[in-house]
C-alpha cells in the first residue's frame, strides 16, 4: 500500500520509525487466552453486583427511616413540673385584704358596725369601697 506521498518523499525518517514500531508491535502481539478474558469479565460483574446490592441497601435503609419517621406520632407537649398559679390581682384593684362574708357572692355587703362613719361596701365586681355616713 504505498500512499502517494511515499512516492514523493521515500527518505522520510519519521515515517521509516513508525513503520519499525509497527512491524515490532504485531511481532510481539499474542493472543489473550480465553480464560484470562473470562475472570475480568467475572470480576466486573462481580464488582456491578456488589454496587447494585449496596446501592438496593442504602435506599431501603433510607425508605425505611422515612416511613419510620413519617408514621410515629409526634411527642406530647412538656407538661410543666408545678401548676402554674393564678394569677394575682394587680395593686390597683386591691385596697384592703379580702374578706368572708356569710352573705351570696356578688351582692352589696356591708363592713364594720353598724352605723359606723367609716363602713365600706363589696360590689359584685368584687371592688371594695368605703362609703361616707
Amino acid at each position: 500500500m504505498l500512499d502517494p506521498q511515499d512516492a514523493q518523499d521515500p527518505q522520510d525518517p519519521l515515517r521509516e520509525m513508525f513503520r519499525q514500531a509497527a512491524a515490532a508491535g504485531q511481532a510481539r502481539a499474542r493472543v489473550v487466552p480465553v480464560a484470562r478474558i473470562a475472570e475480568r469479565a467475572r470480576r466486573a460483574h462481580r464488582r456491578r453486583v456488589a454496587v447494585a446490592a449496596g446501592a438496593a441497601c442504602l435506599i431501603l435503609a433510607g425508605g425505611g427511616l422515612t416511613a419510620a419517621a413519617l408514621l410515629t406520632d409526634p411527642p406530647s407537649p412538656v407538661v410543666p413540673a408545678v401548676s402554674p398559679s393564678a394569677e394575682a390581682p394587680s395593686p390597683a384593684e386591691t385596697t384592703g385584704p379580702p374578706t368572708s362574708s356569710p352573705t351570696a357572692p356578688g351582692s352589696p355587703t356591708q363592713e364594720g358596725p353598724v352605723g359606723d362613719p367609716s363602713a365600706t361596701t363589696t360590689e359584685p365586681s368584687g371592688r371594695v369601697t368605703t362609703s361616707p355616713p
